[in-house]
């Protein structure tokens, strides 16, 4: 069997793969995984030759994109895409077949699939992000009509996003433009008129590891400007962040510096940061897991955190919980007093 034909057959069983999982996280793991193989793919190689590498490499990524395509399809099946990532499911065929004419040393077939894939990819990463560089528009240099021709008409770099503001009260999206020299900017909410700032940096490497009450994430970045940075931060929310390398992220802090949330604006998607720790005194009254205890978080992260009395209330809770729930354990009456007391702030808050 050729290469060709192997690719015909893989992606055939591809194609009847079943439905994919319930929820986002399939889809979000397709973007990521199948940016991050479309990002190690080389050019074709300009010309055939025995015992080409290239023939090699194209092999074993082959492999790998026919994975890719086949959830690209199963999501495609159960209507799980959205618009912009119809062409990245064609972009990964495209590279498929690219690869299959590489291993065979059909270089020009190679080449001319690369191309397509190459658009397609583009069109994918364009359609998909809620941000665009004023300088990547090209305009016509040369007017056919008069017979002139000029320098590239192109304004200098500016990024034009849609940005959430980072106060928990608002949150309010804004279209805003910024010059991509530096990476910290300073906004003003168009709705609740507070100042905020956004750090921009294209992701380079995401880790997530386990951390007490939740988990930590770290972040090797490219600032806007150049250069290199870390970010890292512990966080308590369930859901999953996705950031592929070359995404263009906005890390959103309130005064401070208090770190909210963070953006990933070349998938439109937002992570909003719940601080983790134990609530120990309410823990203990309504147990883990209980319902109750998002609510008191919820006050405390967007009520107390964002003032200064409220950040000095805080922390002398912490400081006092774990000799006050030791204090408690021996005494259920008191304990049972304690109970109605934040039953009756659940219910005021609620």
């Amino acid at each position: 069997m050729t290469p060709d034909q192997a690719f015909a057959a893989a992606t055939e069983r591809a194609r009847a793969l079943g439905p994919p999982p319930p929820g986002p996280g399939p889809l979000d793991a397709f973007r990521s995984e199948s940016t991050e193989w479309l990002a190690r793919i080389p050019e074709p190689p300009l010309y055939p030759r025995a015992d080409d590498p290239a023939r090699a490499q194209a092999g074993e990524l082959l492999d790998e994109g026919i994975g890719l395509l086949g959830r690209g399809w199963a999501l495609q099946r159960a209507s799980r895409l959205e618009d912009a990532d119809v062409p990245l499911v064609r972009a990964v065929q495209a590279h498929a077949e690219a690869l299959a004419a590489t291993t065979e040393g059909r270089v020009a077939q190679a080449e001319e699939a690369w191309a397509r894939a190459s658009l397609l990819e583009r069109e994918s990463r364009t359609r998909r992000r809620a941000w665009v560089r004023e300088d990547e528009l090209e305009r016509p240099v040369w007017d056919a009509k008069r017979r002139l021709s000029r320098y590239d008409p192109r304004p200098a770099p500016t990024v034009r996003a849609r940005i959430a503001c980072a106060h928990p009260g608002c949150r309010a999206e804004q279209e805003i433009s910024f010059p991509p020299t530096y990476a910290l900017h300073v906004f003003t909410c168009i709705r609740c008129r507070q100042p905020f700032s956004a750090y921009l940096a294209e992701s380079r490497e995401v880790r997530s590891l386990a951390a007490p009450f939740g988990r930590r994430l770290s972040f090797r970045l490219e600032p806007l400007g150049g250069g290199g940075s870390r970010v890292e931060f512990d966080d308590g929310s369930p859901e999953p962040f996705h950031a592929a390398r070359g995404d263009l992220l906005a890390f959103l802090y309130t005064e401070g510096p208090l770190l909210r949330g963070v953006s990933n604006l070349s998938s439109g998607r937002t992570l909003w940061r719940r601080r983790t720790g134990p609530c120990w005194i309410a823990t203990q009254a309504f147990g883990e897991g209980a319902a109750e205890l998002d609510v008191l978080r919820r006050w405390r992260d967007e009520v107390l955190l964002p003032t200064r009395m409220g950040r000095a209330a805080v922390a002398c809770y912490d400081r006092c919980s774990p000799w006050m729930v030791r204090w408690l354990e021996h005494r259920p009456r008191t304990r049972g007093w304690v109970r109605r007391r934040l039953d009756a702030l659940v219910r005021r808050l609620g």
